[in-house]
């Protein structure tokens, strides 16, 4: 085989072995010159040395010899030892001046170039120990010869680098080449004829058995497992395409339970719609109250007069029958209408208790006209309306603050509110078990009524703090809670008695805290 013809080929066709023979020449050139500078910095450090030891000998063998010739003024003597150091390697010029107007002199001073120059005194030791100056020595080297051989050497080592780094670049590029350019070559070529209908046909590589654990190897391995994943993928979507005929008939019914689970929605929110028109219904129906509470008021005082004659007939039957029995203490009649009398007047009392309670109450409550009263009072009129209700659980009721406390708002609100909170302290926080206890603390703060509202039942849970006073919120659905209880209540006290309640943390038990003004402004109602 033609080796250039080889190399252009490779050199035209396949890149990576032109980067590769780029970067080890690059590389290669840049440590060539790093270390041929480094090799020529240690020998010129050389040559240096090797200049100040000449001069060193010098001085120690030639200056005396000098001073002793110039003594014995003996200029042969001097201008051969002159001669002699001039012959020295890198010496070019060394003279000799006395103080008695003797030169001598040998070579030529040179006028260019690098030099070294060096003077020394010459002295004369006599018999009496004493010194003598007889004179100077100069002494000139030059360094061009030294430059001169390492520019030579800079030469040889740059060609003999170059050389070696084109020679070893040329093989490991051919070494590269066989052992992986050309079969990167053939799985590219592998990789072009791949086609769909054509993955039978595994990728191998022609190597020696000893590389087949190398990255090569990896690759190929990993190429055939591709090629047969793709396989694996063709059985599977001809799998998946067969099992779409089936897809198609379980979206018709998933079709079909969407459809049916719509239905269920719309039933949820037809029904979500009546509870708003009920919801309607009722806020139409609390419109109907005032002329509800006429009618009770009328009724109630109709009620009266038959139950004021009826308790002056029977303490006028008691009268009558305490008499007889003084005068017929033995007569069992005398003795049963005594007792009858008694009961008689103790529950027509009661009832003309609760009808004048609920007489005031109920006028109150359907007119909403605006009139000072007694909160203090009104509490236990309102507590004694109650009773009725609270007969079952009988919980105990405790109010405290100031003896009497007079307000300017809507009594009848005040009711509906007293009403709905011990309402719904019986139904969710006794469950209408008995032994409870509610506290109502009232207290004056600057001109605003603060109203503690406490009992020991079961609480309030943390989330349903928030979402409380929204409307149809229950959990006492089943049992015929509609949830608007509280949300009226909220409605009542912020709207018309222009105040705030809230539901506040508490250890055990519900807890409201109502924070009402003592005289409502102007204008309230519209």
């Amino acid at each position: 085989m033609n080796l250039p013809y080889s190399f252009r080929q490779m050199l035209s066709q396949k890149p990576l072995g032109v980067r590769l023979l780029a970067s080890i020449l690059l590389y290669s050139s840049v440590i060539t010159l790093v270390a041929t500078g480094l090799q020529l910095w240690l020998d010129y450090r050389y040559e240096l040395s090797a200049v100040d030891e000449r001069l060193t000998q010098i001085e120690a063998s030639s200056l005396d010899s000098l001073a002793n010739s110039l003594w014995e003024i003996s200029p042969a003597q001097v201008q051969v030892q002159l001669n002699g150091l001039q012959q020295l390697p890198d010496v070019r010029f060394v003279e000799i001046t006395s103080p008695f107007g003797d030169y001598y002199a040998a070579g030529s001073r040179p006028s260019e170039g690098a030099i070294i120059e060096r003077h020394y005194p010459l002295t004369y030791l006599n018999k009496q120990q004493s010194v003598t100056h007889v004179g100077d020595l100069t002494l000139i080297l030059t360094l061009d010869e030294i430059y001169q051989r390492l520019a030579d050497k800079v030469l040889v080592i740059l060609a003999t680098q170059g050389i070696k780094t084109f020679l070893v670049s040329i093989f490991i590029l051919a070494l590269f080449n066989r052992l992986i350019t050309q079969h990167l070559g053939t799985m590219a070529a592998y990789a072009r004829r791949l086609k769909l209908d054509q993955l039978e046909t595994p990728l191998t590589l022609k190597r020696h058995k000893k590389h087949k654990d190398d990255e090569l190897s990896q690759v190929v391995d990993s190429m055939n497992s591709m090629r047969q994943s793709m396989l694996t993928d063709m059985q599977k979507r001809q799998e998946a395409e067969r099992s779409l005929a089936s897809l198609n008939a379980e979206l018709e019914q998933r079709v079909s339970d969407r459809t049916r689970e719509l239905e269920e929605r719309n039933e949820e929110l037809k029904q979500t719609l009546d509870t708003l028109q009920a919801t309607q219904q009722q806020l139409v129906e609390s419109k109907k109250l005032a002329a509800l509470g006429a009618l009770v008021s009328g009724v109630a005082h109709e009620i009266n007069t038959p139950i004021g004659i009826g308790f002056t007939a029977a303490s006028y039957l008691a009268d009558q029958a305490q008499w007889h029995k003084q005068t017929r203490a033995d007569d069992p009649l005398v003795a049963t209408a005594i007792e009858s009398s008694q009961l008689i007047c103790q529950n027509l009392e009661r009832a003309n208790q609760l009808i004048s309670a609920f007489k005031l109450v109920s006028v109150d409550q359907s007119s909403e006209q605006r009139r000072p009263f007694d909160l203090v009072q009104y509490l236990n009129e309102i507590l004694i309306s109650l009773k009725p209700r609270l007969k079952r659980c009988q919980p105990e009721i405790t109010i405290t603050g100031p003896e009497h406390l007079m307000i300017n708002s809507y009594p009848g609100s005040y009711y509906q509110v007293f009403n709905n909170l011990i309402i719904n302290s019986l139904i969710h926080g006794f469950e209408n078990q008995p032994g409870g206890e509610i506290s109502i603390m009232l207290s004056l703060q600057e001109e605003q009524l603060v109203i503690d509202y406490r009992d020991n039942g079961i609480g309030v849970a943390n989330d349903w703090r928030e979402k409380l006073f929204e409307p149809f919120m229950t959990t006492k659905r089943s049992q015929g809670c509609s949830g608007l209880g509280m949300h009226i209540t909220y409605n009542i006290v912020s709207q018309l008695l222009q105040g705030t309640i809230a539901c506040l943390e508490s250890p055990k038990g519900a807890y409201f805290r109502l924070v009402l003004p003592v005289t409502l402004k102007e204008n309230t109602v519209t």
